[in-house]
């Protein structure tokens, strides 16, 4: 009995032995055989290090910027982490775990370089305008027509160059472009492309020429003389050049300063700057001779405007830049019937900042015919080179006429009679102290004739101060008369 157990107890280890090796052995391989990526039918074949686990893959011309399902081989019946249709982002290294049939485990590191070392776009802006770059990728060239460069010779480009390259000089770096400029690209593998920049400039012109100058005042065209050696415009105008803007023309892609648009006072001298497109500089200055009859009335001491006068009168006149001693120049009274060459006497002239000031006392003729629209010009060589802006009244129907006076010198207290026709109660007395006296009816009396005029000068005695010749004039209801010279002592 006991050797029959014996024998059933070998018997059973012997069947449980014989199990044990007929199972199959689990499998320990755990390798990424190979590992591809794939885009727009270029593919990259990584290399697999199986002793350091890892995967270099170097590509070129490849957008990392998006994820990419990569291509992976591995062993049989392994399992792999993350799965081999996941998509990343293979702009930083990815790890992937194996776990072999067995479970043993091992993590490869997947690291993508670009080889590409490639300056993409080149652009430089000297002033305002941006000048791009043409590049040669075979020579390694980048080519860019310019102009103006001269005026900045330290530019900072604005370069794109390949993801995850490298650039020296920095792209921060300002670069003088008026000489050949090299860059050095170094890609993520370490591969390099030295492009050469080179700039064909046109240089900016210099021209900042005023080339022509006119003030259009009323319809009238005046045009200015322009000297550019001495950059000044001399223009002649009769008519008022306050408040105008120029019309004018200046050297293609020039500037000029104030503009040509604004309003200004061309009584004075104007200064304006041209500025050629090289940002130098000419400074124009524009003089202008306002040829201008300012006023007329009937004492040189004034400046007031008078117009109203009787034909006999003898009104002054203040002009400027009207010269009479200039060869067939005249004064002219006239309106759009008739013209009068006027007399003139007692001619003057001071000069004060280059501005001629005149003065002079006309004459109507004998046979003017009435009229209130009278301009008076100043005529040269036929051509009108001032006039007035204010138009003379003329009156010739009974101009009072003085023939003669009571005395031969006045002194404060006398009284003063006037002889003549058609007198009127209305006098002006210019005194020698530099005032003017006017009285009306309420001071002195004419007869019913109108041959006699009585003024008893008991009013003012400073109208004898600085004694002398004395004019008198007749002024009633705001016109003005006949002179008579009188002396008050």
């Amino acid at each position: 009995m006991k050797f029959k157990a014996l024998l059933l107890l070998l018997f059973s280890l012997l069947f449980i032995n014989c199990s044990k090796d007929d199972g199959p052995e689990l499998s320990s391989e755990n390798e990424i055989i190979s590992f591809k990526l794939a885009e727009n039918g270029q593919v990259y074949n990584g290399t697999v290090n199986h002793t350091s686990k890892t995967i270099n893959v170097t590509v070129s011309d490849l957008d990392l910027s998006n994820p990419i399902v990569p291509i992976i081989e591995i062993s049989n019946n392994v399992s792999i982490s993350p799965a081999i249709t996941e998509a990343q982002d293979f702009n930083h290294p990815i790890l992937y775990t194996v776990t072999a049939e067995n479970g043993d485990e091992v993590i490869y590191t997947v690291t993508v370089v670009s080889s590409d070392s490639l300056i993409t776009s080149f652009t430089i802006t000297p002033d305002t305008t941006n000048f791009t770059g043409v590049i040669d990728q075979v020579t390694k060239t980048i080519t860019i027509e310019t102009s103006g460069l001269e005026l900045n010779n330290s530019i900072v480009p604005e370069i794109e160059i390949s993801p995850n390259a490298t650039i020296l000089p920095s792209l921060n770096v300002a670069q003088d472009f008026t000489q050949p400029v090299t860059y050095t690209v170094t890609a993520q593998n370490g591969s390099q492309t030295i492009y050469t920049v080179t700039t064909n400039n046109t240089l900016y012109s210099n021209e900042k020429k005023i080339l022509s100058f006119q003030f259009n005042i009323d319809g009238e065209v005046f045009e200015g003389v322009i000297d550019h050696t001495t950059l000044t415009i001399n223009i002649d105008t009769y008519k008022n050049p306050i408040g105008i803007s120029p019309i004018l023309t200046i050297s293609p892609n020039a500037t000029i300063t104030p503009d040509s648009n604004d309003l200004q006072n061309f009584s004075s001298d104007v200064q304006y700057t041209v500025t050629a497109e090289n940002q130098s500089e000419n400074i124009y200055t524009v003089k202008t001779k306002w040829f201008k009859i300012s006023t007329i009335n009937s004492a040189i001491s004034t400046s007031n405007v008078s117009t109203n006068y009787y034909y006999n009168a003898s009104p002054y006149i203040r002009s400027t830049f009207v010269d009479l001693t200039i060869p067939n120049s005249k004064i002219v009274l006239e309106n759009d019937t008739n013209s009068y060459e006027l007399n003139y006497s007692n001619y003057s002239e001071t000069t004060y900042n280059g501005i001629q000031n005149t003065s002079f006392q006309i004459e109507f003729p004998s046979n003017i015919v009435t009229a209130t629209n009278y301009t008076l010009r100043y005529i040269v060589d036929n051509e009108i080179k001032a006039e007035s802006e204010f138009l003379v009244d003329v009156l010739v129907e009974n101009a009072p006429d003085i023939i003669s006076s009571n005395q031969s010198y006045y002194v404060y207290g006398d009284t003063l009679i006037l002889y003549g026709i058609n007198l009127l109660p209305g006098l002006r007395v210019v005194a020698n102290n530099g005032s003017i006296y006017q009285y009306n009816q309420s001071y002195m009396s004419v007869n019913t004739d109108a041959t006699i005029l009585t003024f008893p000068m008991t009013l003012n005695s400073s109208m004898f101060y600085g004694s002398g010749l004395t004019p008198v004039v007749i002024y009633y209801n705001g016109r003005y008369g006949e002179t008579i010279i009188l002396n008050f002592i």
